[in-house]
Formats: C-alpha cells, sequence, structure tokens
C-alpha cells in the first residue's frame, strides 16, 4: 500500500476515534450534572440547583417557580435513590462550541419511580443543567425508539 494511502486510513481513523472521545466527554460532564442535581436534591438546595443552571435557563426561568416544582416533587417521591440511564443523545448547539445531551433516566426514589429527562449544555469543559423533565412510561418508550 502506499504511503499516501496509508496516511490517509491513519488520519481517517484518527479523527473518528477523537471524535468518539470528544462525545464521550461530553456525556461525562453531563453526568456530573445530573449527579450533583441528584446530591442537591436530596439536601433540598434548590437554590443551588438553580445558581448551577446553564446561563440561558437562569436568564429565562424562575429561581421561586423551579424552588416551588422541585418541593412538589421531593414532598410526592421523597429522596433519589438511584438511576438508570436508559437514552443518550448529544448533538452540537447552532453557532457555538456548546452541545447539548440529552439523557432520559427511570429513576428509584424513596415513595416510587418516575422517568427523569434531563437537558445539559456543555463546552469541552464544564457541562451546566439547562432544563428538567418527566416522562410518562409511554413517552420514555417512543423516545427509546427514536
Amino acid at each position: 500500500m502506499k504511503t499516501c494511502h496509508k496516511l490517509a486510513i491513519l488520519i481517517f481513523v484518527s479523527a473518528v476515534f477523537f471524535s468518539a472521545c470528544a462525545g464521550n466527554r461530553d456525556q461525562e460532564l453531563a453526568e456530573k450534572v445530573v449527579e450533583n442535581y441528584h446530591k442537591l436534591y436530596n439536601e433540598q438546595n434548590y437554590e443551588e440547583i438553580f445558581n448551577a443552571a446553564h446561563e440561558e435557563s437562569r436568564r429565562t426561568k424562575s429561581k421561586e417557580a423551579l424552588g416551588f416544582r422541585l418541593a412538589e416533587a421531593f414532598e410526592k417521591y421523597g429522596k433519589h435513590l438511584s438511576s438508570e440511564l436508559v437514552y443518550t443523545k448529544i448533538q452540537p448547539v447552532p453557532n457555538s462550541n456548546e452541545k447539548q445531551v440529552e439523557f432520559a433516566y427511570k429513576s428509584k426514589f424513596e415513595n416510587g419511580t418516575r422517568n427523569e429527562t434531563f437537558l445539559i449544555v456543555t463546552d469541552d469543559r464544564k457541562g451546566a443543567l439547562h432544563s428538567i423533565g418527566e416522562l410518562s412510561d409511554e413517552e420514555l418508550e417512543k423516545l427509546k425508539a427514536k
């Protein structure tokens, strides 16, 4: 095989490898955000959840409304015990160096289970929570089928 072809193959393999590593880095950053969210949720430290959120979320959402919703969830479900990641999607944010990481978890709490969704924005150095949600079992199955 000619040196030129070997070099082209090496460059291609390297590009695939490094792009896979970048996706893993974004997922790792986002998983740390979810882990911190659950820690703060269990401490009922809703203000710190808001303060650690992505700047766009802090600008467009109410700290009081978030605190109220999280307090309602805590009253209904109790402390977070464990989660199983069941869906991941990573995509670039247009005109930015950021990525959006979407997660869906089947989570266990003291008083039951629920399907949690997270949208986290990463920038190669850190991740920040953009939004959270809850899905029915049917909605989760549709999401997983995509």
